[in-house]
């Protein structure tokens, strides 16, 4: 009971904050459109396998599109580097 009360309140707690900083930045949103709208970002692994039967993990991200970009811009939000960078990730591939 305890457990679902702390999990009913952070989830109010961070519904409040969105709301508040949805509002201090003009963004004129509510909370459920501002995250209908960010919804659609998904990340997901791309599994390379190796020559020598290990794999190679790429975690990724979809891109925002401009409405998204703008949101997370006037929030203050930058999806993290590690997600969005397209560079080779390991001397195997050289090797390959």
């Amino acid at each position: 009971m305890k457990a679902h009360i702390l999990v009913a309140f952070l989830g109010y707690a961070l519904w409040v904050t969105l709301k508040h900083l949805l509002q201090g930045k003009n963004a004129g949103l509510s909370p459920a459109k501002a995250l209908a709208l960010l919804s659609t970002l998904h990340s997901g692994d791309i599994i390379l396998p190796t020559t020598d039967g290990r794999e190679i993990r790429l975690r990724r991200i979809t891109r925002p599109d401009t409405e998204q970009k703008s949101l997370l811009d006037q929030l203050g939000m930058v999806l993290p580097d590690r997600l969005t960078l397209d560079s080779e990730c390991s001397a195997d591939l050289k090797r390959a």
